[in-house]
């Protein structure tokens, strides 16, 4: 069954929306997260391949572009996904918390031990 740019645009968009459901719920097994990457990287590979050939209207190529904005969105939620469905490690959101303080090299130096018990 072929389908022209615009529809198979359209059903690669709502295959990602629902397999981000799936993602995001944890509903998806080690299984189905293989298979999800390997849509994304086949409908990725497909739709570069139609659309390097064509010469396509301004409504289209960003169409195009949207359907890849979403392929990209959804590989980035399936690796940032905890792979197991057990106990999660949550780490707090970066600039809660200062960073911590860097001591330069030449601070720790024996030459420099006078230096140390000023500090």
């Amino acid at each position: 069954m072929g389908l022209c740019v615009h529809h198979f645009t359209w059903s690669v968009e709502e295959a990602c929306a629902e397999m981000h459901r799936q993602v995001a719920l944890r509903m998806a097994t080690v299984e189905r997260r293989v298979e999800i990457a390997t849509y994304v990287s086949e409908c990725a590979l497909l739709l570069a391949r139609v659309t390097s050939n064509l010469c396509l209207s301004d409504d289209l190529k960003r169409r195009v572009l949207c359907t890849f904005l979403s392929l990209m969105n959804l590989r980035e939620n399936l690796e940032r996904a905890p792979s197991g469905y057990g106990f999660e490690i949550r780490l707090p959101r970066p600039g809660l918390f200062p960073p911590p303080a860097v001591v330069p090299s030449w601070l720790n130096s024996e030459s420099n031990a006078s230096l140390r018990s000023q500090v």
